[in-house]
């Protein structure tokens, strides 16, 4: 009953202003607008860009396309369901926190709504398939959609397209991962994982060929939806302490590998569109050098 006496008492006071001339831009707040820009679409990933009219909460998402289903037909549902989706992952994080006993958690505005204009990008994806991208703004007080739904259909590329290097740079504790384009320079958007291993675990592991290990590995990665997956340049200190998801330490006169690879879809271990690098070295505390594609051993094997 609430909603059609607001409706009406809305009615009232637009027909009121009509009749007055009063401007209504000046009297009432409107409501914001969503919109999207769909950047690149790959193999493994797409960016998209959202914007709003003026600052709001939104949710965003990304699903299999269903071509039984319209989602303009069923708005309601199909934002209810997104949300409730949302919510559920949310209460498992927080859960998880407050089992652990960590003191401050965001609420869900803040852990699953975006806010503002920002550029996302959505990767994981099966190469070859049609996907909605979609999103709608969301009341953050009752965290119920406050906005109408906007949705693209995009479909993925059958192979990966990105040519892509990764420069290597170690400075004593410190190393960094530089994901080159074409032109040498960095790419922000592509997505890509790391990971350095000493040579003594490999033989504890009776693993003969580092190539071996880090195939098994970024196969194992590409299947984990929580697996950390980062872009474009990133710095890392190998001093034990770790970053809450590694904790290498590097060791005098120890000889290391660091395998790098881009999770634009399919790992790809020969060819032009290669996408998987392997680094070998003898660390010491005053060791400083960088490596190039022309340094990746993993031809050898």
């Amino acid at each position: 009953m609430r909603r059609i006496i607001s409706g009406i008492a809305a009615l009232s006071i637009a027909s009121f202003m009509l009749v007055t001339g009063c401007d209504t831009d000046s009297k009432v707040k409107s409501r914001a607008e969503l919109q999207m820009t769909v950047n690149r679409v790959s193999c493994g990933f797409c960016e998209v860009h959202f914007m709003t009219s003026h600052n709001a909460y939104y949710l965003i998402g990304i699903d299999t396309v269903r071509h039984e289903i319209n989602p303009y037909k069923v708005e309601e549902q199909f934002k209810s369901l997104a949300l409730d989706k949302a919510y559920m992952d949310y209460i498992i994080w927080r859960h998880s926190l407050l089992y652990e006993g960590v003191p401050h958690i965001a609420e869900f505005s803040s852990h699953s709504l975006q806010y503002c204009d920002a550029t996302y990008v959505f990767n994981e994806l099966d190469p070859d398939t049609d996907y909605w991208v979609y999103g709608f703004i969301v009341d953050p007080d009752s965290n119920r959609p406050d906005g109408e739904l906007i949705l693209q259909q995009i479909h993925t590329k059958a192979s990966s397209e990105e040519k892509i290097s990764f420069k290597y740079r170690i400075n004593g504790y410190w190393d960094y991962v530089y994901p080159l384009d074409e032109n040498n320079e960095v790419n922000s958007y592509l997505p890509w994982v790391a990971e350095t291993i000493d040579s003594l675990k490999l033989r504890q592991k009776n693993i003969e060929f580092p190539a071996m290990y880090f195939i098994d590995r970024f196969t194992e990665i590409s299947k984990d939806p929580d697996a950390r997956i980062l872009y474009g340049m990133y710095g890392y200190k190998n001093d034990g302490y770790g970053d809450g998801f590694t904790n290498t330490l590097f060791e005098e006169g120890h000889t290391y590998y660091t395998g790098i690879a881009s999770f634009d879809g399919p790992l790809i271990y020969s060819g032009e569109y290669r996408n998987v690098c392997i680094y070998k070295f003898t660390w010491s505390e005053n060791l400083k050098r960088i490596f190039t594609k022309e340094d990746d051993i993993y031809s050898n094997w």
